[in-house]
């Protein structure tokens, strides 16, 4: 095996966990909770103490409680945030802590937090988690800078020195046998660290590995390249890990022309990452041309439609409805019809027409031409059993809690007392499943 791949082994080291509460008997709780763990385990008895262990160790998961003297929980947790943000932190808090909970999810920055007293089986499992999320965003940082760096020698090889391109391209088929077994962990990996950087959008966006699959189908794709379609619908956004806030969340048609040509090469960079693996060249070719269009005014070449594979084809439509409706595109979002309209007014010019079909096909299928079966409801008409159908963000476009999830008494309070710390109303949308009760004057409001 080569140096590389044993590199991208060796990847997998132990995880380190930092404990930090000012209650002796809690911290002895919760370091005994973690003995048998496979991790190296950290104390600090208050945030300071954190602070210090953070400065002489490298740290994956925090577990801080949220009320402390001197330095409260999600005040230790913000500075942790800003010095070391690839740490995952969790908050430790009783059911009263509202503003701490609303403090730690803005300046902490979150990914959990567990009321007291916690259950061992779930905290146990929710630092699990972290391991894993953090020993696998390790792992795709090395093989993404792995693979560039290769295909940075490559390019920078001269001809001439044939025996050092056998050796180099026998390393990278090497490395390429290597990663075939995991390459499709790593793509599930991308897609959910791209989610996490992607903007969230305001309307809820159906999800375009449905939309390729059903389309793809409609147009008798042949299987193989609708398991390529599908990783480049997952992957088309891979280079814009590397934009800075301004040019990603800033709609295409505001940017300068600086910046559009810049946004321009992503389809391109995003290939060429992958194109030296070999599984996944098929998939590179999709996200090359995704943003082309058939009568060669799209990018980065401007290719046409004979230059332009079917697979690719069937993602430019189903990509540009989403930026459409998200607002990604223009400056602002478009309802489902106007961006069909727009879709279909482009169709044989931008647009595959077979594939514009399709999609409307399908979305008529998922009933999203109809309005969303959802209600807008105040915080104070929650009910225990509503299902949240979209996702909750506070005023500040801070991310609360996720949709599907179903509400239970405490979650509901613990909403009313966040919008009351927030002073400004949430937008709620829930479901009401079939069976619940609702009281038939609070049915009434709703659907007012």
């Amino acid at each position: 095996m080569s140096n590389d791949a044993s590199n991208l082994d060796a990847m997998e080291t132990r995880p380190s966990l930092l404990l930090v509460d000012d209650e002796k008997n809690v911290l002895s709780s919760l370091k005994r909770l973690f003995r048998k763990a496979n991790c190296d385990v950290f104390i600090a008895n208050s945030g300071q103490e954190g602070l210090e262990v953070l400065k002489e160790q490298a740290i994956d998961v925090i577990v801080s409680d949220a009320r402390m003297p001197e330095m409260t929980g999600p005040e230790f947790l913000a500075i942790a945030a800003e010095k070391h943000p690839n740490t995952i932190r969790i908050l430790l808090t009783g059911y009263a802590d509202m503003e701490a909970i609303s403090d730690a999810i803005n300046l902490g920055r979150i990914s959990h937090y567990v009321e007291k007293p916690w259950d061992d089986e779930k905290l146990q499992t929710l630092v699990h988690d972290a391991f894993v999320t953090i020993n696998l965003k390790k792992r795709n940082e090395h093989l993404q800078s792995l693979v560039t760096s290769q295909n940075e020698k490559l390019t920078a090889m001269n001809e001439t020195l044939e025996a050092t391109v056998k050796e180099r391209t026998q390393k990278i088929i090497e490395i390429n046998a290597a990663l075939q077994e995991n390459y499709k962990n790593t793509i599930d990996l991308f897609a959910n660290l791209l989610d996490m950087r992607t903007p969230r959008s305001s309307v809820d966006v159906p999800d375009i590995i449905s939309l390729v699959t059903d389309m793809a189908e409609l147009l008798n794709l042949p299987q193989r390249e609708l398991i390529h379609l599908t990783r480049a619908a997952k992957m088309r956004y891979m280079s814009q890990m590397s934009f800075a806030d301004e040019l990603l969340f800033t709609p295409y048609v505001l940017l300068s022309e600086e910046q559009k040509h810049e946004y321009k090469q992503y389809p391109l960079k995003g290939a060429t990452l992958l194109k030296n693996i070999r599984p996944l060249v098929p998939v590179a070719d999709i996200i090359l041309h995704h943003k082309e269009y058939l009568n060669g005014e799209g990018y980065p070449r401007g290719e046409k439609e004979a230059s332009i594979p079917k697979s690719a084809q069937i993602l430019t439509v189903a990509n540009d409805y989403v930026e459409l409706i998200t607002g990604r595109m223009w400056e602002t979002t478009l309802s489902h019809q106007d961006a069909m309209d727009y879709l279909i007014s482009k169709s044989g010019t931008y647009y595959s027409t077979s594939a514009v079909e399709a999609l409307k096909s399908c979305l008529s299928t998922q009933k999203i031409e109809h309005s969303i079966d959802d209600h807008c409801v105040a915080s104070q008409q929650l009910t225990a059993g509503m299902i949240l159908s979209r996702d909750l963000r506070n005023h500040h476009g801070d991310f609360l809690l996720a949709k599907g999830v179903e509400l239970a008494d405490s979650a509901i309070m613990l909403l009313i007392e966040l919008e009351k710390s927030s002073k400004k109303e949430f937008n709620l949308f829930v479901d009401i499943p079939a069976g619940l009760e609702v009281s038939k004057s609070l049915l009434k409001e709703i659907q007012k």
